[in-house]
């Protein structure tokens, strides 16, 4: 069995926001479809390097409950929004929408 390492130094951004860079070499193909009331989240390897960066981010940085991250299909600023991401002690999670 191969050992891999994952390793990510990013710096702070300002309190209420954030960013992630993508490469433009990269065919970006993100999406996200409902399949029978179920959420299929459909990525690429790049894709799903971007997303774990963007949740290291979150989960180490100085946001506040209730931070969150609009994110459109392929990264796409020009395409439609597919989820958002929220970032939540759990403590005050509710049923919503």
């Amino acid at each position: 069995m191969a050992r891999r390492v994952f390793q990510y130094e990013f710096e702070q951004n300002s309190h209420n926001s954030i960013s992630y860079e993508f490469s433009l070499e990269e065919d970006e193909k993100m999406d996200l479809l409902m399949l029978e009331g179920t959420p299929f989240l459909h990525l690429n390897r790049s894709d799903m390097l971007m997303l774990a960066r963007i949740l290291i981010k979150m989960a180490h940085g100085d946001y506040d409950d209730g931070f969150h991250l609009h994110l459109k299909k392929d990264f796409n600023e020009d395409l439609p929004e597919r989820f958002v991401i929220v970032l939540s002690s759990g403590d005050s999670r509710e049923e919503k929408p």
